[in-house]
């Protein structure tokens, strides 16, 4: 489905659509299998949709009704267009007497934000593309893994394999490794990276536990913590940046003054023509670099500024699973970006597990609970 066919359909049938697909795709499901479960849902398609009541469409209805194609999932789980921005160049034509259309990168669309009002929360929408890179099977028991495409070695950057072990009884104990560490011992390219599914799954709903109470408990101390510490850092660095931005684009101004000039003299005859093709040649190069510099420090900003909310975002997410007992995919897709799991040393036993979560980034909730509570105590103590 197109976006300008989304466009026709009431706005209700697109909100529900679309949150149905989301949350379907965060608790585990692919394009082919939300597919499936519009049809056995008896979901309307776009098409079969619009025919029945009465609207435009540039397709005609499938003989199923409820047959949903995996490129329309797909189509609709992708559409930046649902956050309310407007996405123009996604594809082009060699010349207008061609009908062979190119598709462009991602990277030379041109993006124009908050152009309409979104249908969706953004994080909603990013875990889903988080969620979407990586590949998902169903396991053994025909279910699927909530680890699936969270779990990397610390050390090679590869993602870690499930893996199965049935003891006698029949009990199946799953677990994971580094996908490097294969075949012969000579050709590995990294180490075992070896950890328990039971244990790596009490180690997650644990620390999630600790940071949801922590951030319900302790919002304010958490958002200035993950400002305050850096603040002083951040705000001089962004003040820097407006000022070098600034500069850039009165410099911009000012060469096109600059330019307008050379070329009056040139017509004039007080600058030559070769004397003005060098000029104009160096100032459009001045100008190009500048703008490119520009276009740089403006990402810079907006991230700078938008560090602050993502603690924010990060709270009103966490909030929702105040009563976690345990970890399904939604919550962890939701809640974390990724999760690294280094070899376990020799000597000492030990494991490290890094958890990075969504908006904020690597945190060790339980060691800044531990020092929140303390500089808390400490706190009262002075005033008493």
């Amino acid at each position: 489905m197109g976006f300008r066919c989304a466009i026709r359909l009431p706005f209700a049938y697109k909100v529900l659509i679309l949150l149905g697909f989301l949350w379907v795709c965060v608790d585990g499901l692919g394009p082919c299998q939300i597919a499936v479960w519009l049809w056995e849902n008896k979901i309307l398609c776009p098409s079969a949709y619009a025919a029945e009541n009465e609207l435009p469409s540039p397709k005609k209805p499938p003989k199923d009704p409820y047959a949903w194609s995996t490129e329309t999932v797909s189509t609709i789980l992708r559409r930046l267009e649902y956050l309310g921005h407007t996405v123009n160049f996604r594809k082009t034509k060699q010349s207008y007497k061609s009908k062979k259309v190119i598709f462009n990168d991602p990277g030379d669309w041109s993006i124009f934000e908050n152009t309409q009002e979104p249908i969706i929360e953004e994080h909603v929408f990013w875990t889903v593309q988080n969620i979407r890179q990586g590949r998902r099977r169903k396991t053994r028991t025909n279910e699927l893994d909530i680890f699936t495409g969270l779990l990397y070695c610390a050390d090679c950057g590869g993602k870690l394999y499930r893996q199965y072990k049935e003891n006698p009884s029949g009990k199946v104990y799953v677990s994971y490794s580094c996908k490097n560490y294969r075949g012969k011992p000579k050709v590995r390219a990294c180490t075992q990276h070896y950890i328990s599914g039971m244990v790596l799954n009490d180690l997650i709903l644990r620390d999630l536990r600790v940071g949801i109470d922590f951030v319900t408990e302790y919002e304010d101390e958490f958002i200035r913590d993950m400002t305050d510490d850096q603040i002083t850092e951040r705000d001089r660095e962004l003040a820097k940046g407006k000022a070098e931005l600034a500069r850039a684009e009165n410099r911009i101004i000012e060469l096109d003054e600059i330019f307008n000039r050379i070329y009056e003299d040139n017509i004039s005859g007080k600058l030559t023509d070769e004397r003005f093709i060098k000029l104009s040649g160096d100032y459009e190069r001045e100008q190009d670099a500048l703008k490119d510099y520009a276009a740089a420090l403006r990402t810079d900003i907006k991230e700078c500024e938008k560090r602050k909310t993502d603690a924010r975002q990060f709270v009103a997410v966490a909030k929702k699973y105040t009563e976690l007992e345990e970890l399904d995919a939604t919550v962890l897709r939701e809640l974390i970006e990724k999760i690294r799991v280094s070899e376990k040393d020799k000597h000492t036993g030990t494991q490290e597990v890094e958890i990075t979560y969504n908006f904020i980034g690597a945190f060790d909730f339980g060691q800044v609970a531990e020092q929140t509570k303390l500089n808390i105590s400490t706190a009262k103590m002075g005033v008493a």
